[in-house]
């Protein structure tokens, strides 16, 4: 029994992980696409060989935070999630169905804003109505939830700034041919590092609950077959189902060049990797969105769809409650049947 409510914690971090792929590698790919420099196919592959580092060299960075750090027991050293793994099965089945339905919608939204409210949604079930002490760091809490809100003004910050520092020597390549060819390794570049860091801080958060459920045994190199298990699905899922929220972040924000889809990139990749050396689970999609804002307020703020940003924001609000609702109810009624 034990083994096989293990494997269904495994298959359903994996679906996190395809929710990733399918949802976040528009932050890596998307602006590459939108601005004409990649195709579709050839981004996804060259983005995902990134993924797989960044999850195999930095995903063991966010995997404790998440699973022993939001949800505590009356042992701070086991969590809860290991004495009833089944409830981070359900946690996690209820941040992906949260995360597929917003990808259908083509919203850009954080699937780390998902796992974190369906893990206290479930932490709170666990502590109310079974005989297992779990208590949700409702300190640890809202020090995620502010990051997630200091996440897209960052990166617009730092993406407005870039685009203002390399504007002044691009202007002076008058060779139209090298300005082209500058612009496409410098997105590639930017890509690739949002692919690595998207490894390192997505993949970590979605295997997280499989940690703390004891999936990853407690060596470092299982742990580290965790992170690539996770790099594998975000692969999968960019593969088959990201581009509608590719379309989106590329094109339905603002109108993106070479420059500004540079610059997006960058910014959004640099804020990511900062959170991910402080162990906090903070989204791509945040950060990218707010780099591809940066990006286009250089042209001023008419050339930003303010219809299509507040769409965004209010699916960003909606994720985690929606996940901690469904995960508390699910998981409530689990133990109460």
């Amino acid at each position: 029994m034990i083994e096989l409510t293990a494997l269904a914690v495994l298959l359903a971090s994996f679906y996190i992980a395809w929710n990733i792929g399918a949802n976040d590698a528009a932050n890596a790919i998307g602006t590459a696409v939108g601005g004409r420099v990649l195709s579709f196919r050839r981004a996804v592959s060259i983005a995902m060989l990134f993924v797989l580092l960044g999850a195999a060299l930095e995903g063991y960075k966010l995997m404790k935070p998440v699973g022993e750090q939001i949800v505590t027991g009356a042992d701070p050293s086991v969590s809860p999630f290991s004495i009833l793994p089944w409830a981070a099965a359900i946690a996690l089945l209820c941040a992906g169905f949260v995360v597929t339905l917003q990808t259908r919608l083509g919203f850009p939204i954080s699937t780390h804003q998902a796992i974190i409210g369906a893990l206290a949604g479930a932490g709170v079930a666990i502590g109310m109505f079974s005989n297992v002490t779990a208590h949700v760091n409702w300190w640890k809490f809202l020090i995620i939830l502010w990051s997630w809100v200091l996440t897209p003004l960052a990166a617009a910050f730092f993406a407005f700034v870039l685009y203002r520092v390399f504007e002044v020597p691009l202007k002076r390549v008058k060779a139209p041919e090298k300005l082209n060819l500058i612009f496409a390794a410098a997105v590639i570049a930017s890509g690739c590092y949002v692919a690595y860091v998207i490894g390192a801080n997505g993949v970590g958060t979605a295997m997280g609950m499989a940690y703390a459920a004891g999936c990853g045994g407690g060596t470092s190199s299982s742990v580290q077959l965790l992170a690539l298990l996770g790099g594998v699905g975000v692969f999968i899922g960019s593969l088959t189902y990201s581009r509608r929220v590719i379309q989106t972040v590329g094109a339905e924000i603002t109108s993106l060049g070479p420059m500004s889809a540079f610059v997006a990139q960058f910014g959004a990749a640099l804020t990511i990797h900062l959170f991910t050396q402080w162990g906090l689970p903070v989204s791509t999609s945040h950060a990218i969105v707010g780099g591809v804002v940066g990006a286009g307020l250089v042209g001023g703020i008419a050339a930003i769809s303010r219809r299509r940003l507040g769409e965004i924001l209010i699916a960003w609000i909606a994720t985690p409650i929606a996940s901690m609702l469904l995960a508390f109810c699910l998981a409530s009624v689990t133990i109460i049947v």
